[in-house]
């Protein structure tokens, strides 16, 4: 058998140009797989970017539908019970809102609740679904007018605008713990102080009186910030039997101490 000329066989051109046309068949195989494959993960991410966006939306809707209502239900409240004083209109503020921070203007008739609120919602994702929040700072406004008229408003905000209040509400709920793991011979002014203001910072929590009344020991103290924007006085109660101290334990905002 004749070789080509240049030295290679018939057959050996033939298995080359073979395996020429082989490999530029995998090639473009595995392009064209790769750029399906880009495309795939591409519309995915899309999809998955829609959803989480769509989910989002809802949830944020469904909180300022939870804001309207509450709204609603605090300003009825307040209409139905026609509250005799600040402190009581504060009570059926807080228990409709839970905000740790309520303010009253006397010359306005005014109060105003700031609580953060949130929404969970379900998010799309690789490798599977994850959970987010929809986050607002709710602003509630309460106007008395004559008689039992009260107005009730809401606006959504940025969370900063309750950075102050959340930090109160956190203050709070440490003092109500800690209060009501005091044992019963230390509760004087000087050892609640001392209980709720462990770090030694009067300037976030100052103990304003201690008392015993019906059953319970009733503290007030003036609770701030630790930027300093925002000051706010609580009633904080634990029954002196101890026994029933860690289930009714309170601690609710009021217009003064």
């Amino acid at each position: 058998m004749a070789s080509s000329r240049s030295g290679t066989s018939p057959v050996a051109e033939r298995v080359n140009r073979f395996a020429t046309g082989g490999c530029l068949t995998i090639i473009m195989v595995l392009i064209l797989v790769l750029g399906v494959f880009a495309s795939w993960m591409w519309y995915s991410a899309w999809r998955v970017g829609q959803a989480s966006e769509e989910n989002d939306k809802k949830a944020l809707a469904s909180l300022l539908q939870q804001a309207d209502r509450m709204a609603d239900d605090s300003g009825r409240a307040l209409r139905a019970s026609d509250p005799s004083s600040a402190e009581e209109a504060a009570d059926v503020i807080w228990k409709h809102t839970e905000a740790p921070v309520i303010t009253h203007d006397a010359a306005l008739g005014k109060f105003t609740a700031t609580v953060e609120k949130a929404v969970e919602y379900n998010t799309a994702g690789f490798p599977g679904a994850g959970a987010d929040r929809a986050v607002r700072c709710l602003v509630f406004t309460y106007t008395h007018g004559p008689g039992q008229n009260w107005t009730s408003q809401v606006a959504a905000k940025d969370v900063n605008v309750c950075r102050a209040s959340k930090d109160v509400g956190n203050q709070a709920r440490g003092a109500r713990t800690r209060l009501a793991n005091m044992l019963r011979e230390d509760l004087t002014r000087a050892g609640v102080q001392q209980a709720l203001d462990p770090a030694g910072r009067p300037d976030l929590v100052t103990v304003k009186s201690v008392i015993r009344r019906k059953g319970l020991v009733i503290v007030s103290a003036l609770i701030s910030s630790r930027d300093g924007t925002a000051d706010q006085c609580y009633r904080l109660t634990r029954p002196n039997s101890i026994e029933e101290v860690q289930l009714s334990a309170t601690a609710a905002p009021t217009t003064s101490c």
